[in-house]
C-alpha cells in the first residue's frame, strides 16, 4: 500500500504499538490485545460489515451493545492508534437530518486488519448486516451521502465476483448461524421471532420507544 491515510490532526508514527526499540513480537502482542478488547472488537466488526464501511456514530450505537460514552471513548482510542479516522462529507447535497461525519478505517488500519486476517470475514459480516432490522432513522443514516474513502482503503473491500473456495465455504458454513444468532450486533434480525418477548427494562433503540 502507498502513503498512509492520516486521521485529521493526528501525527502518523511508524508504528503506534511500539517504537524501533520494541521487539516485533511485542508490537504484535500489543496490537492483538488492542484489537480484541470487547468494545473495539464490536466497532471493528460493525465497520467491516457496513454496506459502505463508513458509519455514523448513531449507526455504531445501534450496532454495538455498549452505551454512547463507552463507544465514544473507544472510537477515540481507535483514532489515537491511527486505525480509524472521522471522515466528513462537505458536499452541498446533504439533506437536513442527514449525518455528515462518518467513522472509517485508515490505510494503516486496513494494513493491520489484513495482518491479523480480519478482512477474510468481510463477506460474512456483510451478509449478517444485510439481515438485520434497522429503524427508519438508521436506514436514513445508511442512505446518507458520504465522502469517498481513500482509494487504497476502498480497494481493500472490493470483493471478487466469484469468491475462492475457502471464502465460499466460510460464508456457507457460518453465515446462517450468525444471521440466526445475531450475536455480533446489538440489533434484531430482519425477520424477528414473533414469539420472542422483550424484557421491560431491556435496552432498545430510542426510535422504537415511541
Amino acid at each position: 500500500m502507498s502513503e498512509r491515510t492520516k486521521p485529521p490532526g493526528t501525527p502518523v508514527s511508524d508504528n503506534p504499538f511500539g517504537d524501533e526499540d520494541t521487539l516485533s513480537f511485542e508490537r504484535q502482542r500489543q496490537a492483538h490485545r488492542f484489537l480484541t478488547q470487547e468494545t473495539r472488537y464490536y466497532i471493528i466488526q460493525a465497520l467491516l460489515g457496513h454496506p459502505h464501511h463508513l458509519a455514523s456514530f448513531d449507526e455504531l450505537e445501534y450496532l454495538v451493545p455498549k452505551n454512547r460514552s463507552t463507544i465514544d471513548e473507544h472510537l477515540d482510542r481507535l483514532e489515537g492508534k491511527q486505525l480509524l479516522a472521522k471522515y466528513e462529507y462537505t458536499g452541498d447535497e446533504s439533506a437536513q437530518n442527514e449525518p455528515t461525519e462518518f467513522w472509517g478505517f485508515t490505510e494503516f488500519g486496513i494494513e493491520l486488519l489484513y495482518d491479523f486476517d480480519y478482512l477474510r470475514y468481510v463477506p460474512v459480516l456483510r451478509v449478517v448486516q444485510d439481515h438485520l432490522y434497522v429503524t427508519e432513522k438508521i436506514q436514513r443514516h445508511r442512505d446518507a451521502r458520504r465522502p469517498d474513502l481513500p482509494e487504497s482503503v476502498a480497494e481493500a473491500f472490493d470483493l471478487p465476483e466469484e469468491m475462492d473456495g475457502e471464502n465460499r465455504e466460510l460464508l456457507e458454513t457460518e453465515h446462517s448461524a450468525l444471521v440466526e444468532g445475531g450475536q455480533l450486533f446489538d440489533a434484531p434480525p430482519v425477520d424477528p421471532d414473533p414469539d420472542a418477548e422483550t424484557e421491560g427494562d431491556a435496552d432498545r433503540p430510542i426510535d422504537e420507544l415511541f
